[in-house]
């Protein structure tokens, strides 16, 4: 049994706290809101499963301390979570970012109090009910750097619906994460529509225009990214409808700000180092950010 945080139930947050629970780990989910019950509706990997739940630092047990603290909420949100990160973090813990983008070590190193803080990349379609209730739509995969404290979370994930990776070839893997962020959460939150909208006419020349500035960064930042991997990634999007909504189209229409600056702002910010100009993806940073108001 494994002590786990999980800072920020949204929809992935709550699946992956309902997986590691279910599996006999000490998780706590530090929430906003309170809620006794983890209810996953999948095909695949339901869960029933009782909740522990804290909606404020003080109501963690003195002498808990986490092995490990999934940081679930959105990076914009990274700040709002300082309480929690500053009673929870320690030199024996690990901060695990849990967040898009590809800056999550930056993000949370300020709050790390001597212990390890490592980036990852979720792959997990879920949507947001009730707290503790989300729908699951498909996946459950963490892939790490390959790091000894990733083994050891693999391990407290083994047998659940959460399969956590640790991979040598992590940048790759983040920066293929990051160029399909950058095609579906965009698109979905400035058409306000769902992953069906990828069918629409003229979405294979925009999708392969935004993964070829997003991957040309990508391979300045040592990743091996090429024209194959755009040609099956455009496909895979654009050859049959796809179902459910990205988490940049859920903030959109609930009329929350968006996660664009952790997104496509991490792109315009690394093509800048690296003078790759990506005027399509600032194109849209700049919609986006309007849109936030």
């Amino acid at each position: 049994m494994v002590a786990i945080a999980l800072v920020g139930p949204g929809s992935v947050g709550t699946y992956l706290a309902a997986q590691l629970a279910a599996a006999g780990n000490d998780v706590i989910s530090c929430a906003r809101r309170p809620f006794t019950e983890y209810v996953v509706d999948s095909p695949e990997h339901p869960v029933r499963h009782p909740a522990t739940v804290a909606t404020d630092p003080a109501e963690l047990p003195a002498d808990w301390q986490p092995r490990f603290v999934l940081v679930c909420v959105k990076a914009h949100q990274t700040p709002g979570a300082a309480g929690w990160l500053e009673r929870l973090a320690g030199p024996g813990t690990t901060l695990v970012s849990v967040q898009n983008g590809v800056e999550g070590r930056e993000r949370l190193s300020p709050w790390a109090a001597g212990g390890e803080v490592v980036p990852s990349v979720v792959y997990c379609g879920a949507e947001l009910l009730d707290p503790g209730h989300v729908r699951h739509y498909t996946a459950g995969l963490l892939i790490t750097p390959d790091a000894p404290s990733m083994h050891e979370l693999a391990d407290a994930a083994h047998g659940t619906g959460l399969t956590v990776r640790p991979d040598p070839g992590y940048v790759t893997e983040t920066w293929r994460k990051l160029g399909a962020n950058i095609c579906a959460n965009g698109i979905t939150a400035l058409t306000r529509r769902r992953m069906e909208v990828m069918t629409s006419p003229g979405m294979p020349d925009l999708l392969r225009g935004l993964l070829g500035e997003c991957w040309a960064v990508a391979r300045a930042e040592g990743a091996t990214l090429g024209d194959a991997d755009i040609e099956g990634f455009v496909g895979g999007l654009t050859g049959r409808p796809l179902t459910g909504g990205t988490s940049m189209y859920y903030d959109r229409m609930a009329g929350r700000p968006t996660e664009q600056d952790a997104l496509y702002g991490a792109v315009v910010r690394a093509g800048a180092r690296h003078a790759i100009p990506t005027p399509l993806v600032s194109a849209f940073q700049t919609l986006l950010a309007a849109g936030d108001g």
